[in-house]
């Protein structure tokens, strides 16, 4: 498992604001390779939410490049371990 946070550089519904909007949990893979994510959301309607995947939740919250993941652990599921996401902690879109 590995942490994460979803950061809104801004809001266009004007509902969640924008900086650390939610933090995530993403599981192993299962065996039909979806890598399913707990999502604690913040603010003044907290509630957690289950995504497959970090591309389906980006895909409705991610405000079409608006949010992006940033991650709080290294990728344990990726056995070369890609420098380029390790130093930077973002999930690529």
């Amino acid at each position: 498992m590995r942490r994460g946070e979803l950061y809104r550089y801004r809001d266009p519904s004007g509902v969640s604001g924008t900086g650390v909007v939610a933090l995530l949990v993403e599981f192993p893979p299962n065996e039909d390779g979806h890598q399913w994510v707990a999502v604690k959301w913040l603010g003044h309607n907290p509630y957690i939410a289950f995504w497959p995947g970090i591309g389906d939740l980006l895909e409705t919250h991610g405000h079409l490049g608006e949010s992006e993941i940033r991650w709080l652990d290294p990728d344990p599921f990726d056995p070369e371990g890609d420098p380029a996401l390790t130093n930077t902690g973002l999930y690529p879109l």
